[in-house]
């Protein structure tokens, strides 16, 4: 059986999509922050997998289009009546 993924490899996995994206809309680490009125080293560290900010990581996914995606999967499992009530 196959484990679940630990939060470091979620992080290495977010930065590698962060890399593709940004390669595939022939964007440097700067001109990405710039864009996005973040530095270089934000830009860096979150495709490193180093720590990142919730706000970076959902400004990213909502200039690559991949915030609704996010979203959707949260409503789906807010939607879920299959968690117990925690009161």
């Amino acid at each position: 059986m196959l484990s679940d993924p630990g939060i470091k490899d979620v992080k290495i996995k977010l930065g590698e999509l962060v890399k593709l994206l940004r390669k595939k809309k022939g964007l440097s680490q700067e001109s990405l922050g710039n864009q996005l009125n973040l530095s270089r080293i934000t830009i860096q560290n979150l495709e490193s997998g180093k720590n990142a900010t919730l706000d970076t990581l959902l400004i990213v996914m909502q200039h690559f289009g991949l915030l609704h995606v996010f979203y959707d999967m949260l409503e789906g499992q807010t939607n879920n009546n299959n968690y117990d009530s925690l009161y």
